[in-house]
């Protein structure tokens, strides 16, 4: 797996935010921290997380946004976001993200991490 966070057990990563199929020839920017999207969302304040999510078959996703929790046996087991917490975050990463003028759908976006 190439990814922002190496792990080496499942896990379901969540974030709010933007969700992009990654192409195989944006994966070298992607690395490098140079994708346009990437440069964005730090200028603005807010993270990425790209990581293949389709193990075997290589099914390469970015996430763009905030973090809102990561589950697993290497991680947390349990995590709740109080309603205010979360309606915060929501309102948050899409004024950011209308900022950095990154276009798609905005919402909650769970991906399931496949055991590397």
């Amino acid at each position: 797996m190439k990814g922002e966070h190496d792990m080496s057990a499942s896990a379901c990563i969540a974030y709010f935010g933007l969700r992009y199929e990654v192409m195989p020839g944006e994966i070298d920017r992607l690395e490098g921290r140079s994708d346009t999207r990437q440069i964005a969302a730090k200028q603005v304040g807010l993270t990425s997380y790209w990581a293949n999510f389709g193990g075997d078959a290589d099914r390469y996703v970015l996430l763009v946004g905030t973090s809102v929790a990561t589950l697993g046996l290497e991680n947390d087991m349990t995590n709740t976001v109080a309603i205010e917490r979360l309606l915060n975050i929501a309102s948050d990463t899409a004024e950011r993200l209308r900022s950095a003028k990154l276009t798609g759908d905005i919402g909650l976006h769970l991906e399931w991490l496949i055991d590397s």
